[in-house]
């Protein structure tokens, strides 16, 4: 079962004849950033788990959510928390022998890890409360075997498990207590002063008092009845900073703005408004796929407002694409280093920091802008806590989580931004003079601005070059496009590369192979059959890369399936990462392996068209009408690459369907364009570019 309908069901089993609402079920499926087909597909996965549990469970809907009722099935975990509970009231009443043999049983039915193949989020959720009964439940049961004086056979256990675990103060007792009773008492107090440094490195505090009534014990020569522990009174928590007086310095902290910024003036003027707002102290989320211009927009809207923040702008980069992004912690030292007076001290932990950074704020109209943020955690120990000083965050992720954001999704540019951009930069004679090619330009790169941005650069260091040169070199299939996409430190490739290594291995190789498409929109079925997996477990993975921004969501099938298109630019990527990743006999099975699809999808929809099924044949028809592009794109790339066979194929069943379909659908409908009936394979295709790799 593929990792987000197994995340349904252990949900809906863990929790125990409740309803669980539609919220809950997206948030640990799916996360902060559920995609917008999110619904349907829920609806999908509960379909498929009601057909896999029957008749053995039902799963019911109630409002706003569902429950699952088992009839003829039992849980484990629901007998690992009924003997448990047996053995905690057993040990209670002293009845330690049945105390051991209920929590003994419970224990045996864990089998592994609990929640093995489910969503990180559904894990963090559950995993820690689930474990933490399990080692109550552990040790519960060790405390049964001491009791009934089995301390030989426990000594070995306890030290793997002291080594495991090593601040569970309780488990370090019960080895010191076996290891005391089996004459060992110089390593019983060895494990103390043990103890002692673990919790002072790794928590800063002493041990408590389960620790300490042993260790008395042990001094005091009697294992069997430790004292009670004294009551120790807690100090009084410290009183948080006085904020410091308002210090003469005020903090320029932004980036000079783009001196050719070109466009975004929708985005702008949203920007301002929010900005101007100061009653609320909600952070302004700016996020996009890589290269679109998230920092530059930033960075361009709070220049345009530095009126409105007399107190001064703080910047910094958190470095969220790269493997190392920046600790808050060390971004609050920055930012107190300015807003405090030289003599201030820096509190030591980031709390403190904390406090001190939100009432410094506090008194003033500042505008922070956070860079390349990474998640939710790196960001909210930056946001002030007074209406006054507003946050700008640029990423990738979406934040979801982070409580009031208003989020700006930006895409790449509007064709006529794209154009102004590679006018202002390389001349508007040039683009004056060459406007076709100039509009063809813009659109090799995907409107992407970092894109765009570099081959306008490259064509101002290049005056005597024509604009017909540069989309000639982009579109020469012996060059590595991304190569001419490169201009000093603006480089396309690299804007790319983090996004592709934060990926798994599996999400990887599904990048690679679905590049190896000319198809222009990639429907689940398609990706399942040239990722050689299910269309659940495709989706699964198309939804992964559409978090990661490599794909965008064109829609969903009338299914719910997804279907999603692979931005031009990454498509180039992608398909130099599958150049040096895979072998060219391993290329061309993957792009067999979409051909046999489009041919068995598309004979399948010849014999319902002239089945005579009107049900049937309005399937089919809708289909061909959603497919018609994608078949006669895999059909040219299959002559063009020299799949002779599946070419002749795929131009059969193509024709086939148009006559059909043209029978089939009434005259005021249009017909899809045909191939050409002369040749048995499509006309050959131009070279791979970047609208057509």
């Amino acid at each position: 079962m593929a990792e987000k309908p197994k995340t349904v069901l252990a949900t809906l089993l863990l929790a125990g004849n409740r309803v669980v609402s539609d919220a809950h079920l997206r948030e640990v499926t799916w996360g902060p950033t559920p995609p917008a087909t999110v619904d349907q597909q829920l609806y999908t996965y509960i379909s498929r788990l009601r057909k896999l549990l029957s008749p053995h469970a039902a799963i019911q809907r109630h409002r706003p959510g569902y429950r699952l009722v088992l009839a003829d099935a039992t849980l484990d975990h629901t007998e690992f928390h009924r003997l448990a509970a047996a053995g905690h009231h057993a040990a209670a009443a002293h009845r330690h022998h049945a105390a051991a043999d209920h929590l003994a049983a419970a224990l045996a039915l864990w089998r592994g890890p609990a929640l093995g193949g489910v969503t990180e989020h559904l894990a963090r959720i559950e995993l820690p409360r689930l474990e933490e009964a399990r080692m109550a439940a552990l040790e519960g049961r060790i405390a049964a075997d001491l009791a009934l004086g089995r301390h030989d056979a426990l000594v070995g256990e306890l030290t793997a498990l002291v080594e495991a675990h090593p601040v569970r103060e309780r488990l370090r007792a019960q080895l010191m207590t076996a290891l005391h009773r089996t004459g060992r008492q110089a390593d019983a107090l060895a494990e103390y002063q043990r103890a002692r440094e673990i919790l002072a490195d790794e928590l800063g505090i002493d041990p408590g008092p389960a620790l300490n009534d042993v260790f008395h014990t042990i001094l005091a020569g009697d294992p069997h009845h430790p004292t009670p522990p004294a009551h120790t009174a807690h100090p009084a928590p410290a009183r948080p900073p006085r904020p410091p007086a308002r210090p003469p310095l005020r903090p320029a902290m932004l980036p000079p703005a783009a001196a050719d910024f070109t466009g975004r003036r929708p985005q702008l003027r949203h920007l301002t408004t929010l900005l101007r707002d100061h009653r609320t102290t909600a952070p302004l989320v700016v996020t996009g796929p890589p290269g679109t211009g998230k920092s530059t927009l930033a960075v361009q809207a709070a220049r345009d407002n530095l009126d409105a923040f007399p107190d001064g702008q703080l910047y910094a980069d958190l470095h969220g694409t790269h493997g190392r992004p920046t600790d808050p912690h060390d971004v609050l030292e920055w930012f107190l280093q300015l807003l405090c007076p030289p003599d201030t001290p820096v509190p030591a932990t980031r709390h403190a920091r904390t406090q001190l950074y939100r009432s410094v704020l506090a008194e003033r109209r500042a505008l922070v802008v956070l860079d390349n943020a990474h998640h939710e955690q790196q960001v909210r120990p930056l946001l002030p806590a007074a209406p006054g000083s507003r946050v700008i965050v640029t990423t990738r992720s979406r934040l979801t989580a982070l409580e009031g954001a208003h989020p700006l999704e930006l895409d790449v540019f509007e064709p006529a931004e794209a154009l102004a951009l590679l006018r202002r930069v390389a001349g508007p004679a040039r683009v004056a003079a060459e406007h076709d090619v100039a509009r063809t330009l813009v659109e090799d790169c995907g409107r992407l601005p970092i894109a765009v941005r570099v081959v306008a650069g490259r064509l101002a260091a290049k005056p005597h070059w024509p604009l017909a040169e540069m989309a000639r070199r982009l579109a020469d299939g012996a060059r590595r496009p991304l190569d001419e996409l490169r201009l000093a430190d603006l480089d396309v490739r690299s804007c790319l590369r983090p996004a592709y290594l934060a990926l798994a291995a599996g999400a990887r190789t599904a990048l690679c192979r679905l590049s190896l498409l000319h198809t222009a929109e990639i429907p689940a079925w398609l990706a399942a059959a040239v990722l050689e997996t299910g269309e659940a477990e495709a989706e699964d993975l198309l939804e992964t890369l559409v978090d990661a921004r490599l794909l965008e969501v064109r829609g969903t099938h009338r299914t719910g399936r997804l279907r999603c298109r692979m931005p031009p630019v990454v498509r180039l990527f992608a398909h130099e990462c599958a150049q040096a990743r895979t072998t060219a006999a391993e290329r061309r099975s993957t792009v067999e392996r979409a051909f046999t699809a489009w041919l068995l999808r598309a004979r399948t929809a010849v014999r319902a068209l002239a089945g005579g099924r009107q049900d049937a044949a309005a399937r089919a028809l809708a289909w061909f009408e959603t497919e018609h592009g994608g078949l006669l794109a895999a059909s040219r790339q299959a002559d063009t690459d020299g799949h002779r066979a599946a070419a002749r194929s795929l131009t059969r069943a193509l024709a086939e369907l148009c006559a059909l379909s043209a029978a089939a659908r009434p005259a005021v409908r249009p017909r899809p364009a045909a191939p050409p009936a002369t040749s048995p394979a499509v006309p050959p295709a131009a070279p791979p570019a970047l609208t057509r790799v």
